[in-house]
């Protein structure tokens, strides 16, 4: 029998043989998935900068804002796929997780592989506690609906877009004391040992270099054009939706099905605020192990076993969004 007290952590011996499936790693959709993204991203670049290009006509203004809009839902994908390296689920092998996940999904969207995981890993032990370092992002809803509106155009505007840098990577001379703050002086220490941004400023470097030595100056203005202006205004606003949706004014922060939510959308708003399966929070939370690709599967069997019971918090995307605001 099933214990009811807490099935989720001590699930019936066919519920463990099925998260033990639903966490098998299939390389090959790693492959599919972090393709698909940059093939995406250099299709748009194509469509924008040669096809149509850019200038102050109707059609090529139209065809850049197409551009910027669905290059910022691939990096908010690729931060969601960095997101999956942190939990190892990119690849069987280790270090070819960690490779993948620092120079072909989170380096290029300026995410530390090392800071993230570091953070991440606590907000999964404390969720929803004081020791969460994760609070800063949620905490503050529901938010006063004019303060919310103008949070979302300050991201809009790139006026926000230190403040994400900050959480995910270190600066010289501006991270160091955001760090004892965000961590807490140990785990700020503890996180120093581990940090890869070495390793992040060799790759942009090479990303530079390798952009002035191929095309000269204009490539570097294409690099701003097509990759800084989506990632300082929309990819903020996604990833701040997406940020606050997934813990944000929950009915009980002490439970464990109640503590985050599942949201329900259309393909077309998961595209954007939604990619990889990201809203599937619910499960992830309580089978961290299940790689995204299977967490719908994985919904599908709680739902008809263990969320009755537990009454988990599943609801539509634009309730979520509702419950945002005050």
């Amino acid at each position: 029998m099933r214990n009811m007290a807490n099935p989720a952590f001590m699930p019936d011996q066919d519920l463990r043989l099925t998260i033990k499936s639903f966490s098998q790693i299939a390389p090959w959709r790693t492959v599919y998935h972090v393709a698909e993204s940059w093939l995406i991203v250099v299709g748009m670049i194509a469509l924008s900068a040669w096809l149509v290009p850019l200038g102050w006509s109707v059609g090529s203004v139209t065809m850049y804002l197409a551009a910027v809009v669905v290059i910022s839902s691939r990096q908010h994908a690729l931060m969601v796929l960095t997101h999956e390296g942190i939990h190892k689920r990119l690849s069987k092998t280790l270090w070819v997780n960690d490779m993948i996940a620092r120079f072909l999904v989170g380096f290029p969207v300026f995410i530390s592989l090392s800071k993230w995981r570091f953070i991440h890993l606590y907000h999964h032990q404390h969720t929803h506690t004081s020791a969460d370092p994760d609070r800063a992002i949620y905490a503050r809803y529901p938010l006063d609906r004019h303060k919310f509106r103008r949070l979302l155009l300050r991201d809009m505007c790139g006026l926000n877009v230190f403040s994400t840098l900050k959480y995910f990577i270190d600066m010289p001379l501006a991270t160091a004391e955001f760090n004892r703050r965000f961590l807490g002086q140990e785990r700020a220490r503890q996180y120093q040992q581990t940090a890869d941004m070495r390793a992040f400023a060799f790759f942009w470097i090479g990303v530079l270099g390798g952009i002035v030595f191929l095309s000269g100056f204009s490539g570097v203005w294409l690099l701003v054009l097509y990759w800084l202006v989506p990632y300082c205004t929309l990819t903020q606003v996604f990833f701040r939706i997406r940020g606050a949706i997934e813990h944000g004014n929950v009915p009980d922060p002490t439970h464990a099905y109640r503590q985050t939510r599942t949201y329900f959308l259309t393909p077309l708003l998961a595209f954007f605020f939604a990619p990889k399966q990201v809203n599937y929070h619910l499960e992830h939370h309580l089978y961290p192990s299940v790689p995204f690709y299977n967490l719908p599967r994985l919904h599908a069997v709680l739902r008809d076993t263990v969320y009755p019971d537990e009454q988990a918090y599943c609801e539509a995307f634009p309730m979520s969004l509702r419950k945002l605001v005050a």
